[in-house]
């Protein structure tokens, strides 16, 4: 996908609000912008760092400017705009880049609920539609936390919302459906993903338990240009058992 304008450089200088950026240009010009994530960004955010921002069409806006990328350590990109996953999902299952999906016709992203159960979208061969083997229901998240190593952690914060997630698809597994979740890793320097049990144990706990029971979990790598971004590879997931046999152990003394 494009970006919706050409993109700007910036230093920040710091995000408070959490949706707003106080930003410096052309070394002179202090600016503030949208940040489109409500998550901790963390290592995302720091003093100094170069950005990159777009311009929004929309003269209705109170803040024109959307913070798109950021350079981390490294020099590796992260790009921030996390309302950016959904689309960026859709064209690379249209592109067949996520060749986990690229076996379904119809993509429905305002899905209806099943059940009490909402979903990001649902996937369908056109021929079978009713058939719950050839229906497949979709979760997205969007990865920016990275290190040193190579290494990529989700959740960067507590999420009730993700914790949601893994239960809506559980769910859906157990009624007879494919149950997958779609990690796009934004940040360029991450190879391999794990569950981050350090700041979210509920998180990674269910995501082993959805594992056991049967949900897919797929990740995927972007492609960042200052043009346009894209999903271009997978990325290895790693779930270890470590965090199941701990609590088995600590329930047991």
């Amino acid at each position: 996908m494009e970006f919706p304008s050409s993109l700007t450089q910036a230093i920040l200088l710091k995000r408070y609000k959490r949706f707003l950026a106080e930003i410096v240009v052309n070394n002179q010009e202090h600016r503030i912008i949208y940040c489109p994530n409500m998550g901790a960004m963390t290592g995302c955010d720091i003093l100094g760092s170069r950005i990159w921002f777009s311009q929004c069409a929309n003269p209705r806006r109170k803040f024109p400017e959307t913070w798109e990328l950021v350079e981390v350590d490294g020099g590796h990109l992260v790009c921030v705009n996390v309302h950016n996953t959904k689309q960026l999902t859709i064209e690379a299952i249209q592109n067949g880049v996520i060749q986990e999906l690229s076996c379904y016709e119809h993509i429905d992203d305002d899905p209806e609920l099943l059940d009490e159960c909402s979903f990001d979208m649902v996937l369908k061969h056109q021929a079978h539609e009713d058939d719950e083997q050839n229906t497949a229901f979709v979760m997205m998240q969007s990865v920016t936390m990275g290190d040193e190593i190579h290494r990529g952690f989700f959740p960067d914060a507590m999420t009730q919302k993700g914790v949601q997630q893994l239960k809506s698809l559980i769910y859906a597994k157990q009624r007879g459906y494919r149950a997958v979740l779609v990690f796009s890793v934004l940040h360029t320097g991450i190879h391999r993903l794990f569950p981050a049990d350090h700041i979210d144990s509920e998180y990674g706990g269910l995501i082993r338990q959805a594992v056991i029971a049967g949900v897919e979990v797929i990740g995927y790598r972007v492609d960042i240009s200052f043009n346009a971004i894209s999903l271009t590879e997978p990325v290895e997931v790693c779930i270890p058992a470590r965090m199941i046999c701990s609590s088995r152990s600590e329930k047991s003394q």
